[in-house]
C-alpha cells in the first residue's frame, strides 16, 4: 500500500510534465488508473484491519478522497488532449496533480496514526510532493517565457 502511495506522485509529476507532450497523457492516466485501483483494494484491507475504528475509518475516506482526485486529473487530462494549446486546462490539470498529491499525503497520515512504521515514507513523499510543485511552478513559468535567461537561449533549448 506504501509502495502504490509513493509512486502516484511520480505519476502525478510526469502528467503535470506531459503538459507541453500532450499525447503521453493517455498512458500516464492509464497507468495511474491500475495503480488506484491496486491501492484502493490495499487501502480497504489496511482500513478493516486497523485499530481503532476510527483509523480504519479515515483510511477508508482519505482513500476514496483520493479516487476522486484521480478522476478529476485523468478528466482533465483527457481534456487537455481534446485540445492541447489551452493554457486554461494545462493550469487545470496542474492545479489537480498538486491536488491530488496532497491527498496522497493524507492517506499517508491516515496510515501513520495505524502504524507507527509509515513515517520514513511520509517524509519522503512530503519531500517528493515538495519538488513536485516547485517543479510545476518553474514550468509554468519557463512555459510562459517568464523566466529571465543569462543568454540568448530559450527554455525550449533546455526542454
Amino acid at each position: 500500500l506504501v509502495i502504490f502511495l509513493f509512486l502516484l506522485p511520480v505519476f502525478f509529476f510526469q502528467m503535470t510534465k506531459s503538459v507541453t507532450n500532450p499525447e503521453e497523457l493517455g498512458g500516464l492516466a492509464s497507468q495511474m488508473t491500475n495503480d488506484y485501483g491496486h491501492l484502493a483494494l490495499q487501502g480497504r484491507m489496511a482500513a478493516a484491519t486497523a485499530e481503532p475504528e476510527e483509523i480504519g475509518f479515515q483510511i477508508r475516506t482519505r482513500v476514496q478522497e483520493l479516487g476522486h482526485g484521480c478522476i478529476f486529473l485523468v478528466q482533465k487530462a483527457g481534456a487537455l488532449q481534446i485540445c492541447p494549446t489551452d493554457s486554461y486546462t494545462k493550469k487545470e490539470l496542474i492545479e489537480c496533480a498538486r491536488a491530488v498529491t496532497e491527498k496522497v499525503s493524507l492517506v499517508l497520515s491516515a496510515l501513520q496514526a495505524g502504524n507507527k512504521g509509515t513515517q520514513a515514507c511520509i517524509t519522503a513523499a512530503s519531500a517528493v510532493s515538495g519538488i513536485i510543485a516547485d517543479l510545476d511552478t518553474t514550468i509554468m513559468f519557463a512555459t510562459a517565457g517568464t523566466l529571465n535567461a543569462e543568454n540568448n537561449e530559450s527554455f525550449a533549448d533546455h526542454r
